[in-house]
């Protein structure tokens, strides 16, 4: 049952994997157009309000479900613009 064992540096996780192949896709262009994401102005309120609510405990079960997926999807493209720079990187140096 090798599914069941934890992931090590050696065996990247299928999200690892996925977003590999996701930065192989980018080009220098694209990472940069990364790099300047920003959020719309309502998101970007919603976000203030959801993290002022976490901070003083006061987030609803949806609330905090809404802010944790902010969290991880900054966190994906994060990942998927450090990975693609990393790749433009290596191909060029």
């Amino acid at each position: 049952m090798d599914y069941l064992q934890p992931m090590t540096q050696e065996s990247p996780g299928v999200d690892d994997s996925l977003l590999e192949c996701a930065a192989r896709c980018l080009d220098a262009e694209s990472v940069r157009a990364l790099n300047d994401l920003q959020l719309g102005e309502a998101a970007r309120s919603r976000l203030d309000v959801l993290a002022q609510k976490a901070n003083e405990g006061q987030l609803s079960a949806e609330e905090a479900r809404e802010y944790d997926r902010f969290i991880e999807l900054g966190d994906i493209i994060a990942a998927l613009r450090l990975k693609a720079e990393r790749q433009l990187n290596s191909a060029h140096g």
